[in-house]
């Protein structure tokens, strides 16, 4: 992957798990030794523009920021509160750790964090960067997090792309993953709900519906249901809690059990 420690340190910026300052010393220490002279020119002119940006503001913890620690707080005590069993319990522990080391991070105030982020997420260089990837690795990039503020702009057909190398290679969590990074993003997500059911995966499918519901069509989900083991596990993670469905969704799932 072309420029991968120079795509990857900007992206943990975009996730906010390093802040401005810390963006900055990255970029600057980053290994150039590889690189061709335009690529160093086009990578020293970022930091400058960033640096310029973040002296600007001062990183205080605003109300963003305080929404926000309470958002993961309120996530953890969920995730530890979902019953654990040999399916699902190295993947909470992953969710757990990621969520813990996000709360416990610095992050930048909001205006401070934005500007810079709307400044790299428009850059041409960092925009090439990202084109020049082939579809395993833009999966594999795009994946790296559970959720990126700012995900690179997808259109529907290079969206689906994405979703064949992932079930190619059975990536379940990188499915779930790359579905929730483009919630509410104009995305058809029936690829992904479509293999989910296929291999009869009750966990990432309840996963998949607590994470994105809004953008998902769940009449039309449940009605493609037709093996009794899957809607019998669905029906069981539901009433433990693991995902959610309006009543009358519900009794519709319920009636699939017969």
């Amino acid at each position: 992957m072309k420029n991968k420690e120079f795509i990857n340190i900007c992206y943990k910026f975009l996730n906010r798990f390093i802040i401005v300052d810390k963006l900055i010393e990255q970029l600057d220490n980053m290994d150039k030794k590889n690189l061709q002279k335009k690529e160093i020119s086009n990578i020293n002119e970022i930091i400058n523009n960033i640096k310029e940006i973040s002296n600007k503001y001062h990183n205080v913890e605003d109300e963003y920021v305080i929404k926000r620690k309470q958002t993961i707080s309120h996530l953890i005590e969920r995730i530890k509160n979902i019953p654990k069993d040999e399916n699902n319990e190295k993947f909470l522990a992953r969710q757990l750790k990621d969520l813990e080391n996000d709360y416990n991070s610095e992050i930048d105030s909001h205006e401070r964090w934005l500007e810079v982020a709307d400044f790299l997420a428009n850059n041409q260089f960092f925009n090439e960067c990202i084109d020049n990837l082939d579809n395993n690795e833009f999966l594999d990039f795009i994946t790296q997090y559970i959720q990126a503020p700012y995900p690179p702009k997808l259109s529907q057909e290079k969206f689906e792309e994405l979703v064949e190398v992932g079930k190619e290679k059975d990536k379940r969590e990188a499915l779930w993953r790359l579905a929730f990074n483009y919630e509410n993003m104009n995305i058809n997500f029936d690829s992904i709900v479509d293999y989910f059911i296929k291999v009869k995966d009750g966990y990432y499918l309840a996963e998949l519906i607590s994470a994105i519901s809004y953008s998902l069509d769940i009449d039309k989900l449940i009605e493609k249901l037709n093996d009794k083991k899957l809607i019998e596990d669905l029906i069981k993670r539901k009433k433990e809690g693991q995902f959610v469905l309006t009543d009358e969704q519900f009794k519709k799932l319920e009636s699939l059990n017969i």
